[in-house]
Parts: structure tokens; sequence; C-alpha cells
């Protein structure tokens, strides 16, 4: 549904990939240039083949005026090449991105903590909260996170959390649904081993907000010269006292609100941020888009340093805005609400060529989740990035105690095994092509350490087929080791050389559609 601005073109004569980024959110394009051999008027002369591209910065004309004296920095494009395969230039560019662009010392990549949520779906009374906290702390989750739906709505009473889009931007907990303060479920989360942590919205302000009201000229009209009420109030950060209110709202949250990780949404379409005004003293109306955005990457930058101790992570109206320019300053990014089989594989297949898999949430229950697909499948898709949980079982009643067993069983598998090796793994994508993948029926990614030591596989069946036998031959595995694979639907383990692993494979039975194997290897010592 959404774009990341991710190009690879790979000439298949002589082996190699070309791939390149651009660190940009908002309107951005590819245009590619193909000159076949030609004939000159010389017969014995050839003009060679050629491939150029360009990166392209899109929006209305004029798209920035400059001012006298005034500079301007592009935002940044990042091009590469090598001889090899695909996941050969996936992994060069994640080792590129990893070591020189998402490198903000203050945005450790380590931060891979297990996030569990509750929002708008869900009662989010004190009492709907603390049970599912309970949940949580059982499945093995490590920060609880408040989503959309916290905020203080007026005349808008409990259980009428999915409205909250006129009220974003008031920003203080709803006082009926939180009568000791939102204190109260941070205590408990601390007291049951969580971080505390809360969605927020800043970059858009409901109409029913004080700054909507009293601050009508930092609401941007659209491209039609309206302003849109509600859920579509673009905050323009061109103002340059909009873009410092907002900086010092998400400050005082932060402190406030003791908030050990802070989740950031952003629920704006392009007819918001390509609105047309002048933006300084030229007279010439510019496109807004290339200096709000500037300005906002600048904020979420500043923020990171002030406070280096948080978790940020990134969401954008599931998986909107991914780029590099964004990603700077936070540790991860959902990429997607869809999280039902079998398009929430595809997304993480996707996905995870165009980020490292540690910087990619992927939500295990929530979300639609159980609708299509075997519990498994969902599990093991988010085990493959930075795993997100929600809950198996209302705030009322009991978990099932075999889906239970499993999630706990997973989430600390996940925690000791996959966990270590994300922040500097390889990732090979053994279906690469999403449409062939649907025809064939399956689709297999595989995470390896960078040493060949140990990797994980996820296998996972698509579409109907009469045959749910899967054949792998593993990638990220060293063939000078001997290895103990395990088996996760049987539990069962054997051992067996690196070299029959990468040469023969294994062979996986699933039995049905929309399910899935997970295959952990390690090196015998």
């Amino acid at each position: 549904r959404y774009r990341h601005p991710l190009l690879f073109i790979r000439n298949h004569v002589d082996g190699t990939i070309y791939f390149s980024q651009i660190a940009w959110s908002a309107g951005c394009r590819y245009s590619v240039d193909y000159r076949e051999v030609r004939e000159c008027p010389d017969k014995n002369l050839m003009t060679a083949p050629a491939l150029a591209f360009k990166a392209e910065i899109s929006g209305f004309n004029p798209l920035l005026v400059l001012r006298a004296k005034e500079t301007f920095t592009t935002p940044e494009v990042y091009m590469g090449a090598i001889k090899g395969d695909l996941d050969d230039a996936v992994n060069e560019m994640h080792a590129h991105v990893r070591k020189s662009v998402l490198n903000m010392p203050e945005a450790d990549p380590t931060a891979c903590l297990i996030g569990c949520g509750m929002g708008a779906e869900h009662d989010m009374s004190v009492e709907c909260s603390k049970a599912f906290i309970d949940q949580f702390a059982e499945m093995g989750g490590e920060i609880f996170i408040i989503d959309a739906g916290w905020q203080n709505l007026f005349q808008n009473p409990p259980h009428k959390e999915t409205q909250w889009g006129p009220y974003n931007g008031i920003n203080h907990p709803d006082p009926d649904r939180y009568p000791n303060g939102i204190a109260e479920l941070s205590d408990y989360c601390h007291s049951k081993g969580l971080k505390f942590a809360m969605w927020v919205e800043i970059e858009r302000l409901g109409e029913y907000c004080d700054i909507y009201k009293t601050k009508p000229e930092w609401v941007a009209n659209n491209i039609y010269g309206m302003k849109n009420p509600g859920r579509s109030g673009f905050l323009d950060f061109t103002i340059p006292e909009a873009a410092q209110w907002a900086e010092d709202e998400l400050a005082r949250m932060i402190e406030e609100y003791k908030m050990e990780l802070f989740r950031v949404d952003y629920n704006i379409g392009p007819n918001d941020y390509f609105n047309m005004r002048d933006t300084g003293d030229t007279g010439i109306k510019e496109c807004v888009s290339l200096r709000h955005f500037q300005a906002v990457y600048k904020m979420y930058q500043n923020l990171k340093k002030r406070f280096p101790n948080v978790i940020f992570e990134n969401c954008a109206g599931g998986g909107g805005r991914t780029d590099l320019g964004q990603m700077k300053a936070f540790h991860h990014t959902w990429v997607s609400d869809w999280q039902k089989m079998p398009h929430s594989v595809m997304i993480t297949n996707g996905m995870t060529m165009a980020l490292p898999p540690e910087r990619v949430d992927r939500l295990f229950a929530g979300m639609g989740c159980h609708t299509y697909g075997a519990f498994d499948a969902h599990m093991r898709n988010t085990m493959l990035g930075h795993m997100s949980l929600n809950v198996v079982a209302p705030a009322a009643t009991y978990a099932n105690p075999v889906q239970m067993e499993f999630v706990k069983h997973s989430v600390q598998l996940y925690k000791d095994f996959i966990r270590p090796i994300l922040p500097t793994c390889k990732v090979f994508h053994h279906t690469p092509e999403v449409y062939k993948a649907m025809e064939e029926g399956s689709m297999v990614i595989e995470l390896a350490s960078p040493d060949g030591t140990k990797g994980v596989l996820g296998a996972f069946t698509l579409s109907e087929t009469n045959d749910k036998t899967i054949r792998v031959r593993l990638r990220g595995v060293d063939v000078s080791h001997n290895y103990r694979v395990m088996l996760d639907n049987s539990r069962q383990s054997f051992e067996i050389s690196g070299r029959a692993l990468q040469m023969d494979g294994l062979v996986l039975d699933i039995a049905a559609s929309l399910s899935s194997e997970l295959v952990t290897y390690e090196a015998i010592k």
C-alpha cells in the first residue's frame, strides 16, 4: 500500500546489481533510462549500452524559493553496486545503513525490546489495562504501550476510544478514564517488570484541540486551499513557532509521563503536505513539503539527543513513513497495520529488503490476525523482525493454556536465540518475488549471524496447493561446520553438516495453508 523509496536494478549479463534509497518522506521518484547497443555511422563502431537512473524530489513548482544568502542541502540519496544476487545487495545495503545512516549514538539498535500494546480497539479503562499488563508480563513482553485513545476527550466518555481523531493534540490523560493519572499504570507496569510507553501524534491537530482553535494559522490549508478538520489538522512545521511548540510538547510528555518509549504516529495524506504558500518574505508561493519535513527530521533528532535513554518507535499510519530520512532518529518502525496472512508475511519479506530486520516491527495478535492464518504462522512472522505482541484473550477471562505455552516458548526462543543476532544479521529471501511465491504457495525467509555459526529460518505456506512440502537449501551456514538443527513444530533436533544443509537442504512438511515451520541451527563447537 505504501511506498518505500528503494530501487534494485540487475544486469543479467554481467551479474551487477545497482541499488539505491532516497532518504525522503514526501514526494520522490526514480526514473530509469536504458540505451541499447546502437550502430554508429561508421559501421565498424558500436555505441556501448548504458543505464542511467535519476532520483528526484517531486512536488509543485516552485518547490523551494531560496532567500538571499540561504543555503540548501538536498535529501540524501544512497547508492551502491555489487556483483551478486539480490540478497548480496540487500546485505551490503543493510551493513552500510547500520554503520553510516542509522547511527545516531543515542539510537542504540540493540534496544530491540518486545513491545506490547493496547489501544482504541480495547476498553482502555484502568481495570482492563492492568489485566492486559498481567497477560503481557506472562507472555514475556518488556514494554507496555498505551496506544491512541488515552487523551483527554472532554465530553467523549470512556468506551468511545475509537473517536480520538478530532481530539488529537490535547495530549493529557482522560481524567474519567484515568482518575489517578497515568502514573497509576506506569507504576503498575514497573511492578510487573515492564517498561512504560505511550502513543502520540504530534504533527496533526484535532478540531477540538485548543491549539487548533487559537492558532488557526498553524494548521495548513490542503492543496485545494481548504483546512481539513478532525483527522487532517496538518501542523505546518515551516512556521518556526509551530515546530517549536511540537518539540516542547513532546519533551513535556516524555518527562511528565515518564515515558521509556514513545510511539509517534502520523495520519496525514499528501493533500496536506503538498500545499502551497509563501513560507518567507519573497512573495512567491512554494510547496511546503521540503521545508516541512526537514524541520520534522530536525525535531526528532533534537529530541533523541535530549532523551538518549528513551526508545523512539516510528508508526506513521501503520507504515506510511519508513524512509531513511525519518528513521535516522528512531530505533525501529511499524511497517503496516495489515496483519492478516498471507499479506503479513509478504510485508515482512519486502520490508526486510528495505530495512534491517531489527528495525522492522511485526505484530503478533491484534490488527485482524485472528481472521486469517494459523496461530503459529503469525508468531513466526513476528520472530523474523522486531517483535510486538497483542493480547491472546479478553481481559475478563484467561488465555488458552496450550496457546499461552506456545507464546511463552516462542518469546523465550526469540529472546535467547534470535534477538542476539538481529543487530548484525544477514537476511536471505529464498522467495523474493511475491507474485511467484503466491503461485508456488510458499515463502521462506532466513536470518543468519555473519560468521555462519547460528541462524533461523521461517517457512510459510501461503495459498491453497496440493503439495505442502517445502525444500530449502540454507544460505547462512558455513560448510566447514556441523550444526544442531531444531524443528520448532515437533521440538525435535538433529545434527547435520553445513555442507549438507547448503547443498542438499531440508525438506519441511507443513500440513495446511497459511501455516508455518520455524527452523533454528547452531554450529557444534
